[in-house]
């Protein structure tokens, strides 16, 4: 009896240590079916947490830190026992095997695969189906999961995008009833402005990866280029009419995507279509989406060597549980997470069947590089003297993609192509000049960003088709044919202010020059430091100051007492500015201190439209522009209650890109804001709104009647109508920088040009900014021709105020640096 009591004591014990190992699918976690609901962010981090505490031995997970809104970014890494307990060791060989890191490296590694869901937040079937994956692979007792995890260490990004989540979820769960609502016109399947795509600052987070302005994307790119996997997919879904998109991917691929990249393409093709096939699910490749812009989630991790690419699930945010197609089908959630699922597991076993090929092409592809260089161009050169702002602003952005550059020790000789005039020449390379060249294990990268003009195998194109960083950062370059290195010690980029002992500083003097003075301006504003405008050119303390230069004077500063010098140079320290402090305010040319020519600048209070009918990434732009480059405060003023709004408690009023016909029901209110000395700021086709209105001198060109084509083909029309695009292309404006619009810059500046330009020239006004030569990516030919003589930047004067038109947006997406010093002056010196 004795004996029977301890065997069922033994059998009670070790069933219960089974059952404790047997994981709970997220079916069982969140206690419902799958498909049957959308969970919050906090849930499925739970989820995760709950595998990784009951399978230590084979899965791990990495913090990544916070959103904005405070919700956990987190990576999952799943493996094999012996992968989860070498991780570091692999992920260390991995990096040393591509020379990211000192060291012999192994090549016996697993392969690393990167699977990132929920970049945009209302494509939410991703998240949902990350759990699932997650489950799959941890449990790890399917054929699949056994035969992927003895060769490939898996990753996983569970929700790219916490925020824009949540808001979708939150916004759907809050008008759900008892079951979904099939009928077009619920409430459920129109997703309220802004939507929950982008992240807190409305950002699309799938065009910011190599640009990374954004806090998730800054933490997450930290992430991936610790590990530098061989394989990322990313998960997104398209409209609920659509069925599910894989591999392989549209044209154009950038040229210098490698054979294996193009072959595995074809081959994940392969792979995803077993099971669609085997279960009679509609698919489509090879239409839409391309392989070019470097910053999505295919083409990023394409151009650092990995097999990239997009998985497009018909729903999104119109979709909800259920949703009836115009072919009569019904779209269900689970339908979308078993489509996604499949796809999931079509990529990891692709990657495990070619797991050696997979690692050998990837070392290759940084190996050669850094032992041959890559590209036409080897060295590109940017001009440090008079650019050391904008140098210093591209280094740190180098720094985030791991890209090595140096500076020049010495004056030598080179010769290349002048990005300026687009011309091969002779040049000098001067000290401290930056020097990016190709030898290098992101070679390949560095080719791709600096390279003057991207060629384009098809001009049917998914986004932006020029993005080199020279045009971008604003800065005089060259692409030079030779390798050339420089040191590696940085210029210094430190603050001169050299006070005379015993003298009191009349003023300190400081020319616009860069975006750093206008964050400088913005610090004085927010400290209650008078800062005046000086708008002529003069001369003082040996100096010559152009048009535009920042005054600030004891005068009007007496609050600071004896603290004044050590108060300006501190904030002037903080922002790397040269201050020249002045002993008098008589100068030696030009008008003095006192005369009418300066004037006292006053801080803005600014107001930002946003709410239905705005483009919330366009809103997005200017909001993060003001609150985290500039770190100025703005006021949003939602579109719905703008009638309640007093305009007179503004200074400037700035109208983003989108239709104001049902949000502003009567302009001339703004106009006579504006005439009382108010100034708003046009962005894009908001300057539709009141072109062509009484007293608004700008207008579009008039245009002669369109010719019928009597031999158009019906099945040609797509390809037709890419004579009227511009998706984006990077052209000169030629830019008055005698007004204050334009302070700062030389006669040029590269703007991103995405809108065709139809508008006339101001007659009484100021046509800053008018448009020149085009200087690389596609152009419809028509828009060529609707766009010649054209203004981008222009102001109006209105009563007492001004109107200023940005007709292209000069601060693309947070990364066109070039535009940003153009916005801060629209707000702070146009008055």
């Amino acid at each position: 009896m004795l004996n029977i009591n301890k065997l069922a004591l033994f059998l009670f014990f070790v069933s219960h240590a089974i059952i404790a190992q047997t994981l709970k699918s997220p079916e069982e976690y969140f206690g419902n079916a799958t498909g049957s609901k959308f969970h919050f962010h906090h849930q499925l981090i739970g989820y995760a947490e709950y595998v990784a505490a009951n399978k230590p031995e084979n899965v791990k997970i990495f913090p990544l830190g916070f959103t904005t809104e405070g919700r956990p970014q987190m990576i999952v890494a799943i493996g094999s026992k012996e992968n989860i307990q070498n991780i570091e060791q692999i992920r260390k060989s991995n990096l040393q095997n591509i020379g990211l890191m000192a060291g012999a490296g192994n090549k016996n590694i697993p392969t690393i695969a990167y699977l990132s869901y929920n970049v945009h937040g209302n494509e939410s079937v991703n998240a949902e189906t990350s759990v699932k994956v997650i489950y799959e692979m941890a449990n790890g007792t399917s054929d699949l999961a056994k035969k992927v995890l003895k060769n490939t260490l898996i990753l996983i990004d569970p929700c790219v995008n916490p925020d824009g989540f949540d808001r979708y979820s939150q916004w759907y769960n809050r008008y759900l009833g008892k079951k979904p609502d099939l009928h077009a016109a619920s409430v459920e399947h129109h997703e309220p402005w802004p939507g929950g795509r982008f992240n807190h600052y409305l950002f699309d987070l799938n065009r910011d990866i190599a640009w990374q302005t954004q806090k998730e994307t800054q933490q997450r790119i930290k992430f991936y280029n610790s590990w530098m996997p061989h394989l990322h997919a990313d998960f997104h879904e398209m409209g609920p009419n659509s069925t599910y998109y894989f591999p392989p991917s549209a044209k154009p691929f950038h040229e210098d995507l490698t054979g294996f990249q193009r072959e595995f393409q074809e081959l994940l093709g392969q792979y995803n279509k077993k099971a669609f096939d085997e279960k009679g699910w509609l698919y489509f490749t090879k239409e839409n989406y391309d392989l070019f812009y470097p910053s999505y989630g295919d083409t990023y991790p394409s151009y650092n060597g990995a097999i990239g690419m997009t998985f497009e699930q018909g729903g999104g945010g119109p979709a909800g549980l259920a949703y009836k197609r115009n072919d009569g089908d019904t779209l269900t959630l689970k339908d979308r997470i078993m489509h996604s699922f499949s796809t999931s597991m079509g990529a990891l076993e692709a990657l495990s069947d070619k797991s050696e090929k997979s690692i050998e092409e990837f070392n290759k592809f940084f190996n050669d590089a850094q032992g041959k260089g890559f590209g036409k161009y080897k060295s590109y050169v940017m001009k440090f003297k008079g650019n050391e702002a904008k140098v210093k602003a591209l280094a740190e952005q180098l720094d985030k993609m791991q890209i090595e550059y140096s500076f020049a020790n010495k004056k030598s000789a080179g010769s290349g192509f002048n990005y300026q005039n687009q011309k091969e020449e002779a040049f000098s390379v001067d000290e401290n000049d930056m020097i990016v060249n190709s030898y290098q294990p992101k070679g390949v990268l560095a080719k791709i960003l600096f390279e003057p003009k991207s060629y384009l195998e098809d001009s049917n194109t998914y986004d932006i088709t020029a993005w080199a960083l020279p045009y971008a950062y604003d800065l005089p370059a060259f692409a030079m044919s030779q390798r050339l290195s420089g040191g590696t010690t940085k210029p210094k980029f430190d603050s001169k202010v050299e006070i005379v002992n015993g003298k009191r500083v009349f003023a300190f003097a400081s020319e616009v020059s860069s975006f750093e003075e206008s964050k400088f301006l913005a610090q004085l504003f927010k400290e209650k430091i008078k800062v005046r405008l000086q708008e002529a050119p003069f001369k003082a303390g040996g100096k010559d100051f152009g048009a535009g230069t920042l005054l600030i004077t004891r005068k009007g500063n007496e609050n600071l007492g004896e603290n004044f010098e050590a108060k300006v140079t501190a904030i002037a320290k903080a922002f790397d500015i040269n201050l020249l402090p002045l002993y008098s305010g008589l100068v030696e040319s030009g008008p003095d201190m006192g005369a009418s020519s300066v004037d006292v600048l006053n801080p803005p209070k600014i107001g930002l439209m946003v709410g239905a009918g705005i483009t919330p990434t366009a809103a997005g732009d200017v909001w993060h522009f003001f609150d985290q480059q500039l770190d100025y405060p703005i006021t949003l003023i939602d579109g719905s209650y703008f009638g309640r709004v007093d305009l007179w408690t503004l200074d400037v009023l700035i109208l983003p890109n989108g239709q104001y016909g049902n949000i502003i029901k009567d302009h001339k209110e703004v106009t006579r804001w504006v005439s009382d000395g108010g100034r708003v700021i046009l962005l894009e086709s908001a300057n539709d709104f009141l072109a062509g209105k009484d007293g608004i001198e700008l207008k579009s060109k008039s245009k002669p009647d369109a010719k019928n084509d009597i031999n158009k083909s019906y099945g040609s029309r797509d390809r037709d109508a890419i004579s009227d695009q511009i998706p984006g292309a990077i052209y000169k404006v030629n830019l008055d920088n005698t007004h204050p619009l334009a302070y700062g810059y030389e006669k040029t500046s590269n703007v991103m040009i995405k809108n065709t330009l139809d508008n006339e020239y101001l007659k009484n006004g100021w046509n800053v900014g008018k448009l020149g030569e085009h200087v690389s990516g596609f152009v419809g030919q028509n828009v060529k021709k609707t766009m010649k003589d054209a203004p981008v930047f222009a102001v109006q004067d209105h009563g007492k105020g001004k109107i200023i038109h940005l007709l292209e947006s000069p601060i693309f997406r947070g990364f066109w640096y070039g535009g940003k010093l153009m916005m801060a002056n629209a707000a702070f010196l146009v008055r």
